[in-house]
């Protein structure tokens, strides 16, 4: 850039001299052969003295006249070649002025360029040197975070470790106290089972007698009131022949009609009746052994209430009149009967 604007100057100041010059050539004096031709003209004419006189005095100012104006145009030119030359001075002073103020202008360009590089490669210092201490400050945040992270997970896992031994020391105590219960429950379960097993040993031989010596009353309860049901029987046999003797005619009643009339009044010996039974009725399927024994009883029809009634006094009968005829006794084996209770 400075080698440039050396030759521009240069160039403006060459071309300044040479318009110098050119016009000091046009300046030049071209009157001489008019001078030397004025001369002969005024030597041709000598023969006239006065006229000479009168020619040499106006020769002579004519002379002074020329000189004059040679002077003046000396002077004119000079003054001329003056003002070319400071013309040319301040054309060249212009150009140079023009060049400096080019180079000024270039130089304050290429200082504005070197500044706003400078300014650019500081703002870009700055920026790096920003970003590096954010990077220094992001990377010791983050190292701090990382520490403290560290820190809280060592904390975190030494409080978990510590915590886990008391855990683990708590189920310990937990386990050996439950394994002393336990051991205390098992040994005082063990005691109360014994104990328990003794109590029921004497229960089950108190229970056994006390049911042997049931047995034996039931079973003599039983004989008694076998032997009381036969009795019963016999004496309502009695009087059922006693009756159907004094009837006005023993066909009027069946053999048929006869035991389940007595089956009737042997079953209602042993039925509970209540006051709300008035007026209803209950049908039984009964189904007797070959000796009367009472194997199955069952409602066929009537009210739920009466039937069950009915049905515990025929088992509570044990046995039941059955007919000693071939013949009959069949029917009796599996039979219905309706019974009505006598309120």
């Amino acid at each position: 850039m400075k080698k440039h604007s050396t030759l521009i100057a240069f160039s403006c100041a060459l071309a300044l001299h040479l318009v110098i010059g050119a016009l000091l050539l046009v300046g030049v004096d071209f009157s001489l052969p008019k001078e030397k031709q004025q001369a002969a003209i005024i030597n041709a004419s000598v023969i006239d003295q006065k006229v000479f006189d009168d020619l040499a005095a106006r020769k002579e100012e004519k002379k002074r006249a020329e000189q004059q104006e040679k002077e003046r145009l000396r002077k004119e030119q000079e003054r001329i070649k003056q003002e070319k030359i400071a013309q040319a001075k301040a054309a060249q002073e212009k150009a140079q002025r023009i060049a400096e103020e080019k180079a000024a202008q270039e130089k304050a360009q290429r200082i504005a360029r070197e500044k706003a590089a400078q300014e650019k490669a500081e703002k870009l210092a700055r920026e790096k040197a920003a970003q590096e201490k954010a990077q220094r400050i992001a990377r010791e945040k983050a190292a701090q975070e990382k520490a403290e992270r560290l820190a809280r997970e060592k904390a975190a896992q030494e409080k978990a470790e510590r915590l886990a031994r008391e855990k683990a020391a708590q189920e310990k105590a937990e386990r050996l106290a439950r394994e002393k219960a336990a051991q205390e429950k098992a040994e005082r379960l063990a005691r109360e089972k014994a104990a328990k097993e003794k109590a029921e040993k004497l229960a089950r031989e108190k229970a056994a007698k006390e049911k042997a010596e049931r047995i034996a009353r039931e079973k003599a309860a039983q004989e008694k009131e076998r032997r009381r049901q036969a009795e019963l029987d016999k004496l309502m046999e009695a009087e059922f022949a006693e009756e159907f003797s004094s009837a006005q005619s023993a066909k009027q009643l069946s053999e048929i009609a006869r035991y389940k009339t007595l089956i009737q009044n042997k079953i209602s010996r042993n039925w509970q009746i209540d006051p709300d039974m008035r007026g209803k009725s209950c049908t039984l399927a009964i189904r007797l052994a070959s000796d009367g024994l009472v194997l199955s009883v069952k409602r066929s029809r009537g009210d739920d209430k009466l039937c069950a009634s009915a049905r515990r006094a025929a088992f509570k009968a044990k046995t039941l009149p059955i007919p000693s005829d071939p013949e009959i006794a069949p029917q009796f084996r599996d039979f219905d009967i309706t019974l009505e209770p006598d309120l």
